[in-house]
């Protein structure tokens, strides 16, 4: 019988009400050592609404040289997923994707605990199914972020924010791993208001324990669960970083070596595994993303659109904006570089876009060189801000083989009782505009009745 979600849930929860400023906020995480907080909003009627405060937003607050002292209630956070305590791990990975790294878990209101996708890989035992394939079949879609021990720590920093990392392997000149600096540390050095122009060497954690790439899952699992990691460190047979793994990674192949082995079985199971195998079969048909971006695809995307849709609708006083980014001249890229180099970029361009966008944001691969966000709570001209932060960030980012790249945005906010495919045409008609007057710029839709503050 598979556990409940309340049965394996983090019960040591740490909390803040949302009115406290965000330098109580980072105390609290310092002194117990959590990488996310509860924000917890108090409604009318004893209601009360869920935000999670995480280490992505710390480092986006200190990079943003966000005062300490704000409020919490005035920073953008990500609503939190809230779950029913009932529900078996299966029933949350229906219920969920794989993106949502926590869940705040609910009983009338008041909170149970939190589950991670941590938790739910020290509770399954795939031992049987990973006996045989190694880590070094996997580790080329996961490299590591690396920088040489001289680096400063806010340069550090950097390259972890924008390659949505939440760990830098420290090296030496012959690319051995001397240290390693996570998310954890980063609280650790704000919280002690630290120097971070020294170089990242003086706060990093050492040594470093690696694993082998030819080591199976199974002893990959073992590893973490022995050694209380969060991830691996993967090197060759020189002792050269080759990738990283993280738990989140490790969860998704043993589910689908999970999905493959109930199949195999399904004929010897009782008639409620045989429920548990058509769940199992539905949930493998709602291919949520896309295979090179690993973005939501654009089925995904409108299941979203959707639902932000209805909300907005239901509840009048709503904002939801959308934003289509087309790169560039990315028909040359392809033809003067090729095809490899070209879907570098959309790789590159897809993390520049999640890094960019908000926990509630949702970011999606399009078709060819077209993404499409989705901004619920946000208005047009919060849109238009977010759209030239990412013209400008991909602007100036230096990519491998093309060194420059540029994109056009067409931004466009979603109108009371419309349909999804209305909006599409106001966003593109906007990233038109864009294209023809130039490129390489942000473009509304005509604003019409949409009053301006």
């Amino acid at each position: 019988m598979l556990p409940t979600i309340e049965e394996i849930a983090v019960k040591t929860i740490i909390s803040i009400e949302i009115d406290k400023p965000l330098k109580e906020a980072i105390n609290k995480m310092a002194s117990s050592n959590h990488r996310n907080i509860v924000v917890i909003e108090n409604l009318p009627n004893n209601h009360k609404k869920f935000y999670l405060l995480t280490i992505s937003d710390l480092i986006e607050y200190k990079l943003g040289n966000v005062n300490e002292n704000v409020l919490l209630k005035d920073l953008h956070l990500s609503t939190a997923r809230v779950l029913p305590k009932d529900l078996n791990i299966l029933n949350v990975l229906n219920e969920v994707d794989s993106t949502d790294k926590y869940m705040v878990i609910v009983e009338e209101d008041e909170l149970v605990g939190i589950l991670s996708y941590t938790d739910i890989i020290n509770n399954i035992d795939p031992k049987i199914l990973m006996k045989r394939q190694t880590i070094g079949t996997l580790i080329l879609q996961y490299k590591a972020t690396t920088a040489y021990e001289n680096t400063s720590t806010i340069q550090a920093i950097r390259l972890m924010k924008d390659n949505n990392s939440d760990s830098i392997i420290i090296i030496d000149d012959d690319h051995k791993a001397l240290g390693i600096f996570t998310t954890k540390d980063f609280i650790n050095l704000i919280h002690l208001n630290s120097d971070l122009h020294k170089p990242i060497s003086i706060y990093m954690t050492t040594p470093v324990c690696t694993l082998s790439e030819t080591s199976t899952i199974s002893e990959a699992i073992d590893f973490i669960r022995d050694k209380h990691f969060k991830r691996i460190v993967v090197t060759n047979e020189n002792d050269e970083i080759t990738g990283i793994l993280t738990q989140k990674e490790l969860l998704r192949i043993i589910y689908n070596k999970w999905i493959d082995f109930i199949k195999e079985e399904g004929n010897r199971i009782s008639k409620m595994n045989e429920e548990l195998l058509s769940k199992t079969t539905k949930l493998e048909e709602k291919a949520s993303f896309d295979f090179l971006t690993k973005l939501y695809n654009r089925r995904k995307f409108n299941s979203f659109l959707e639902y932000e849709i209805s909300k907005a609708n239901r509840y009048k006083e709503q904002h939801l904006s959308l934003l289509i980014v087309d790169i560039d001249y990315f028909k040359n890229v392809n033809d003067t570089f090729g095809h490899l180099v070209g879907d570098n970029i959309l790789q590159e361009v897809s993390k520049i876009l999640t890094v960019c966008s908000r926990d509630s944001d949702i970011v999606a691969r399009w078709g060819g060189e077209e993404f499409v966000l989705m901004l619920p709570q946000t208005n047009i001209e919060q849109a238009f801000f977010v759209g030239e932060k990412l013209r400008a960030t991909i602007e100036k980012h230096k990519f491998d083989d093309v060194k420059h790249i540029t994109c056009s945005i067409g931004v466009g906010q979603f109108h009371q009782n419309e349909d999804k495919d209305t909006l599409f045409k106001r966003v593109d008609a906007a990233l038109y505009k864009a294209k023809n007057s130039g490129r390489n710029r942000v473009e509304m839709e005509h604003i019409g009745n949409i009053s301006q503050k």
